[in-house]
């Protein structure tokens, strides 16, 4: 199996599985068993919802289809994305997933997670952190806290940030469970102090655009 580095993350790294560049493995880096999350996968694609395709999961390793495309923040930080569409984007991928049985929420939909792929458009990567019997007000609230989070940074695309989250808002179907998104994504172990520090302004900005 080939190991050439194609990607990585806060959490793992992504490697290319076989010659025919048809696969990648993803692998923690702090251990883990991704059968659960193979699992949910394979449940979601089974029921439409556009998600890679899964090969194999053994322990920290999981073997999935490689999508061809850039990301959606890739694409709003080339512009060539818009970001009140992202918004628009993110939640219809939010109302999607939470019309199918079984309360299933992402808590960690973002643009970074969302591969607008060549052949299959937007497709939602990354669900290690899903869980089943899920709120969907606290995934909107996840989803509308990591924007905010940039929005309210001194990043040069903060702006669009903003702009991206208020479309997100305004899309938004149920209320946001926004201090229990606050309390989980605090407990987030890849959060730097400061990225925590940063959640009270993050929090309030999305109360200010929620009304």
């Amino acid at each position: 199996m080939s190991k050439r580095l194609v990607g990585q993350g806060r959490s793992a790294d992504v490697y290319e599985a076989g010659d025919d560049g048809a696969w990648v493995l993803r692998r923690y880096r702090n251990g883990g068993d991704t059968a659960r999350e193979a699992r949910l996968m394979t449940r979601l694609a089974e029921a439409g919802y556009p998600v890679p395709a899964v090969r194999e999961a053994a322990g920290p390793d999981l073997v999935m289809e490689r999508l061809r495309g850039p990301s959606l923040l890739d694409g709003l930080l080339a512009g060539t994305y818009g970001p009140e569409s992202a918004g628009v984007l993110l939640a219809g991928l939010l109302d999607r997933l939470h019309a199918l049985p079984g309360g299933l929420v992402h808590l960690d939909l973002h643009p970074g997670n969302v591969v607008l792929s060549e052949d299959r458009g937007p497709v939602v990567i990354d669900w290690s952190t899903a869980e089943e019997g899920g709120e969907p007000g606290l995934d909107r609230a996840m989803s509308a806290l990591i924007l905010a989070e940039v929005a309210v940074s001194p990043a040069p695309y903060a702006p669009g940030a903003r702009a991206g989250l208020a479309a997100l808002l305004s899309a938004a179907g149920t209320p946001l469970l926004l201090p229990e998104a606050r309390r989980l994504r605090a407990a987030d172990p890849n959060l730097t102090p400061a990225e925590v520090a940063a959640l009270d302004g993050a929090e309030e900005l999305v109360r200010s655009l929620a009304g």
